[in-house]
């Protein structure tokens, strides 16, 4: 199951991977399951400047032993 959230130009994604899990566990789990990122509904411009309320859906389907977190709730969820 991905995770779906909308971004706006500057708006970050983290991924995040817990004190509690160790280097070897993590590796194996990439290895094996991956990262996958997608991004839905990409609207361009020749301009290079980003157009006011564009939004961008992006999925992201990681394995359970890394957090996916909006940069902006990362004080509300502890330091990391």
């Amino acid at each position: 199951m991905a995770l779906i959230l909308s971004r706006r130009p500057g708006e970050e994604i983290r991924l995040i991977c817990g004190d509690e899990v160790g280097d070897e566990e993590i590796l194996a789990a990439v290895r094996g399951e991956g990262l996958a990122v997608r991004v839905d509904g990409v609207y361009t411009s020749l301009s290079r400047e980003p157009l006011k309320g564009l939004t961008v859906r992006i999925s992201i389907r990681a394995p359970r032993c890394i957090d996916v977190v909006r940069t902006e709730l990362l004080g509300r969820i502890g330091n990391r």
